[in-house]
């Protein structure tokens, strides 16, 4: 039960804490170029933004259902009902609450992240390269036919 349990622990770890820095290391995997508005800006789009933001909440959701097994396990018994009723209700409840995940994450996710998110360059990653934005093109261009 103990690897059990530190497994939940880093799972949590993982997925806790600022979501949009988050969001941010999903929606750019290890490199990436970000996309500019025109600007010092890098527009995350709603869609993907959706499902990085599906994927945290479902992990946070797997580390509060692997905690509650882990107590219910330990306080409950299976008391008077016979093995194949105990197996039935963890087959209902498991189909249930993983429906309920999938619902409950959606909702959330495109409740707060509905829009296209514009971040200041500086807000990045460093691991993430830039595109040019149209004030760094014009400044290539005046440079280039400088006198």
């Amino acid at each position: 039960m103990g690897l059990q349990i530190a497994g939940a622990v880093l799972l949590i770890i993982k997925y806790w804490g600022n979501t949009l820095d988050r969001v941010i290391n999903i929606y750019y995997p290890g490199t990436g170029i970000a996309s500019n508005d025109g600007d010092d800006y890098a527009v995350l789009e709603a869609k993907r933004v959706v499902e990085c933001a599906m994927e945290i909440y479902d992990n946070r959701m797997a580390f509060i259902y692997i905690a509650d097994g882990y107590a219910f396990s330990i306080i409950g018994e299976k008391g008077v009902f016979d093995n194949i009723i105990v197996l039935i209700m963890v087959i209902v409840s498991s189909v249930f609450f993983y429906n309920y995940r999938k619902i409950v994450s959606k909702k959330i996710a495109k409740t707060l992240y509905e829009k296209d998110i514009k971040i200041p360059y500086q807000g990045l990653p460093d691991y993430i390269d830039r595109t040019a934005s149209i004030e760094d093109i014009e400044n290539l261009k005046r440079n280039m036919y400088k006198d």
